[in-house]
């Protein structure tokens, strides 16, 4: 198994860093994971993360945050293939305990995009998403 890259996409950071932050899916034994960073999300759909699968599929969670409480409402998506698997709305900038946590099967060989939209107006906010997971074969 790789401990960077995923069979596509590769690590923003050259590959040489599996700990840091990026649009790219991370392998570690057998365990992967997702850190997009902060990145300042308008009123346009914004990739926090784009990443393909390798051979494995992955059994894990995203998590999105937003890094202040501006107000503004952010729509949240998550795209398999470019066709959007799940969606949802976060009201007025709060943030739920478990960080708006989804669980995801994300199978194999599949480009997968977590996004961010600012839904209330055209100023930027800081987003993150985190996605951890177990790879299976």
């Amino acid at each position: 198994m790789p401990l960077v890259g995923g069979g596509g996409a590769g690590n923003v950071a050259g590959g040489a860093n599996p700990a840091g932050t990026g649009s790219g899916l991370n392998y570690i034994g057998e365990h992967a994971y997702a850190a997009s960073g902060s990145i300042g999300v308008d009123n346009n759909l914004k990739d926090l993360c784009d990443f393909s699968t390798g051979p494995s599929y992955i059994v894990g969670k995203v998590m999105f945050g937003e890094g202040a409480t501006s107000g503004d409402d952010y729509r949240y998506t998550i795209q398999f293939d470019s066709q959007v698997v799940d969606q949802f709305n976060v009201n007025g900038g709060t943030q739920a305990p478990d960080r708006n946590a989804r669980p995801l099967l994300l199978p194999p060989y599949t480009r997968v995009q977590f996004q961010a939209q600012n839904i209330t107006d055209t100023s930027e906010g800081n987003q993150t998403a985190f996605f951890v997971g177990r790879v299976y074969a």
